[in-house]
């Protein structure tokens, strides 16, 4: 499955092995690894964040192409923000970042990391937990996932469709009305139409640099031909549902 994963580690050099576990992982394709990001906060509240190169990403790298795909998806159209610790929504304003072009994603996670903290946030696809979980799960007891079937796509999805439904239902009502109740109509439709737009432009941020992850996790797998037959198994169903993703994603942007 698809997922969002967040660990909670006591420095950033620890944030750091967990994050070469995790490309590790990637390497020998347990698991599939996408946009990873490394975010402290020192004693006194000042968070810093930093790329899978280990380099400083400032408002320039994450407002362009190395923050976006699902990271900008998540900041998106339904407000989802899903923070360290068992899901802590984001605090104070004046805990977050002040960077414009950081995701409220990570406006959302910086919040709620503890003084002296690190967490690593990663997009993954895995088969099974075993993996990561043996991996992580040595050098932290926090880590968290969640799946972004349930709790992005589909509710972003749904929400569209009834979005559309509510302007057809507006159209007709629009047509069939008078006087000020034609006017109140009208207003509703713009409003509507509106929200549409918002959610398709949502949906559709940063889609070439999703398409490019999706097409990266679908050639790592197919690159070469495996001698373990139950891991030549598991890529193969891997890899099906990865293209199926990008068959969507692109399905999704040409009705965009």
């Amino acid at each position: 499955m698809e997922k969002m994963i967040q660990a909670i580690f006591n420095s950033e050099v620890e944030a750091f092995k967990g994050l070469q576990a995790i490309q590790q992982l990637g390497d020998t394709k347990d698991i599939s690894v996408g946009e990873t990001y490394v975010l402290t906060k020192d004693e006194q509240g000042k968070t810093s964040i930093r790329s899978a190169k280990d380099n400083d990403s400032g408002a320039g790298t994450l407002g362009g192409g190395v923050l976006g795909g699902l990271i900008g998806l998540l900041a998106g159209p339904l407000g989802l923000l899903v923070g360290v610790a068992g899901g802590m929504i984001a605090g104070s304003a004046s805990e977050t970042l002040r960077a414009e072009s950081v995701s409220d994603y990570l406006d959302a996670v910086s919040a709620n990391i503890p003084n002296g903290k690190s967490v690593l946030v990663a997009h993954i696809w895995e088969d099974w937990e075993v993996p990561l979980n043996t991996a992580l799960l040595a050098l932290t007891n926090d880590l968290s996932r969640f799946n972004l079937d349930e709790q992005v796509y589909v509710p972003v999805q749904s929400e569209l469709t009834k979005v559309s439904e509510d302007i057809k239902t507006a159209e007709t009502r629009f047509l069939e009305a008078d006087g000020a109740d034609k006017a109140d109509w009208n207003k509703t439709l713009q409003e509507l139409r509106t929200k549409r737009q918002n959610l398709q432009k949502k949906l559709n941020i940063n889609v070439d640099h999703q398409e490019k992850q999706y097409q990266a996790w679908i050639d790592h797998h197919t690159e070469e031909l495996e001698q373990d037959e139950e891991l030549k198994e598991r890529l193969r169903h891997r890899a099906a549902a990865q293209r199926a993703r990008l068959e969507l994603l692109r399905k999704n942007k040409s009705e965009y």
